[in-house]
């Protein structure tokens, strides 16, 4: 997965949520603040929904992305990991 590719996912205009996966996790950024690309986008930061917690993701290790429908977005647990 690129960063240009999760740069397009965060600042579409009609943004979806979208769940990323990587090492063996899934990351669910279910509205675009949820999400930060760095400048150099190397690293993604991956906000929790329900409290001030975040996972700091490596973008070369985020092995793809899957895009949901706005009623689709479910989660469990802490740094938004999704259901999978």
């Amino acid at each position: 997965m690129t960063s240009e590719a999760i740069r397009q996912l965060l600042r579409t205009s009609a943004f979806r949520p979208f769940t990323v996966y990587a090492e063996g996790q899934a990351f669910l950024i279910p509205r675009p603040e949820f999400g930060s690309l760095s400048p150099d986008g190397k690293t993604l930061i991956v906000y929790d929904q329900h409290d001030s917690a975040f996972e700091i993701l490596d973008i070369a290790l985020v092995a793809r992305a899957e895009v949901h429908e706005a009623s689709d977005a479910r989660t469990e647990g802490r740094g938004g990991r999704a259901k999978g």
